[in-house]
């Protein structure tokens, strides 16, 4: 550990005696030493596939895969974004942003060594295999019960209901959650339907159909106690998602149009090898995964507040969480989120259509604190990873378990810069749905409690 967080200070010293244009153009050697450093010790420490997902570590590598991607595709011209390019060359302040963004990657590193540690030595809530037998379902029942989630899933998706993610995710949560504990087989056909509906209704949206896949993966994981080890069926398991993960969001890109004409889920699959192949494979790739946004916005939204195009705020962006319920047209003083900020400031012409840029939220941290915005950064992230920890402590199938799954589950809304009220948002809104087996289930203690009619009239 000690030698990692050596090795990684030498790279954040780089990054501040460098030349302004190596970093423009070479920063992604100084990510790299951060994603051979951290990633593989991380990856030995957890142990369990599962705690892959804890938020530290999760956020770490989607940190890191888009900044040394970023760093180095966006600066030589490739995505079909190509503002980005021009704006990133005439940045002179890489000597503080790049730093900044390497020191925000370390904090993560360390928060990850003690929640890991915190894991692997708390007492898990796991039941036993024949207490797991005893409750379960029927295979009938599981037939039934399956059927009512999934007709309750196609018509929150088919008919597009306000913040349906929210929704959706939510019902994945209930039914997957039980799902997943069982044994039968037929729990993976429920989970390709869930994904086509997905695929077929909310191609728009890659980042929620990622989501859901990575709860399906989630709970696989958490209730089959998977290991990290490198042994062959691992491998062919790890490489297995994560093709599957690259299929999805190409497909869903295929159904967006990028130059083909894909009618249905089944057409857009049929086209995937012509996509691959096709001379502007990298630059869609680089598209579809939004990595000129997260990379651009990350780097250019700092460079804005130095410049002084952006003023600090101070903490006014996580304080909008408690004005939520205020509209703007009765309090005009309400905060504004660092993504309505910055695109104000940088497009104007998406902001008047209601567009928005997402900025990371390391960038945002920066935004309101300089460099002490790493204090508040961490102490977020401590809390998040609690969130973790607190699923695993806590007995499957109430409220509070409910509650931290999708939370930590859709940290990567949080993460890539939706800001933290949209995040909050997201989950109120899903709380009804979050709570209906807790009311079913003392609605039915009621009814059996109560006395029988007949023993009431004759009283």
């Amino acid at each position: 550990m000690i030698l990692v967080i050596f090795l990684n200070l030498i790279a954040v010293g780089l990054a501040v005696v460098l030349p302004n244009d190596f970093l423009m153009w070479h920063s992604y050697t100084l990510y790299g030493v951060q994603i051979f450093t951290i990633l593989p010790y991380l990856s030995r420490k957890a142990r369990f596939s599962k705690n892959l997902f804890l938020p530290t570590f999760f956020v770490a590598i989607y940190y890191l895969v888009n900044l040394f991607l970023g760093s180095y595709l966006i600066p030589r011209d490739y995505g079909w974004n190509k503002e980005y390019t021009s704006v990133l060359l005439r940045i002179e302040n890489y000597n503080i942003i790049v730093p900044f963004l390497l020191l925000s990657n370390l904090i993560l590193f360390i928060l990850s060594i003690q929640s890991f540690h915190d894991l692997n030595k708390a007492t898990f809530f796991m039941p036993s295999e024949k207490r797991l037998r005893d409750k379960s379902l029927s295979h009938y029942r599981q037939l039934i019960v399956s059927f009512l989630y999934c007709i309750i899933f196609f018509a929150v998706s088919y008919f597009d209901v306000y913040s349906a993610f929210s929704f959706q995710l939510a019902i994945l949560i209930l039914h997957t959650s039980t799902l997943s504990r069982q044994k039968n087989k037929f729990r993976y056909l429920i989970y390709v339907f869930y994904v086509v509906i997905l695929l077929g209704f909310s191609y728009e949206n890659k980042r929620e159909i990622a989501m859901a896949l990575f709860l399906l993966v989630f709970f696989e994981a958490y209730y089959r106690r998977h290991t990290l080890r490198m042994t062959f069926k691992n491998i062919v398991r790890y490489v297995s998602i994560v093709l599957f993960f690259f299929c999805l969001v190409l497909t869903a890109s295929i159904l967006r149009g990028y130059g083909f004409e894909a009618t249905s889920v089944i057409s857009a699959v049929k086209y995937l090898p012509d996509y691959i192949v096709s001379d502007i494979v990298v630059d869609m790739l680089v598209d579809n995964f939004e990595i000129n946004y997260s990379y651009g916005s990350s780097v250019t939204s700092i460079d804005m507040v130095i410049e002084e195009d952006i003023k600090y705020q101070y903490g006014a962006s996580l304080l909008k969480i408690l004005f939520l319920p205020l509209p703007r047209e009765i309090f005009p003083g309400k905060p504004k989120s660092v993504m309505q900020l910055y695109t104000q400031v940088y497009r104007p012409d998406l902001w008047s259509i209601d567009g928005s840029l997402p900025v990371i939220f390391a960038s945002e941290m920066f935004i309101n604190f300089h460099y002490f915005g790493l204090l508040i950064y961490g102490f977020v992230f401590y809390i998040l990873n609690k969130l973790f920890l607190t699923f695993h402590l806590t007995p499957p199938y109430c409220f509070k378990s409910y509650s931290a799954i999708f939370l930590f589950m859709t940290i990567l809304m949080f993460a890539r810069g939706s800001g933290i009220e949209q995040w909050l948002l997201y989950y109120l809104l899903a709380v009804p749905i979050l709570v209906m087996p807790m009311l079913f289930t003392k609605c039915m203690k009621s009814i059996s409690n109560s006395k029988p009619i007949m023993s009431l009239v004759q009283t």
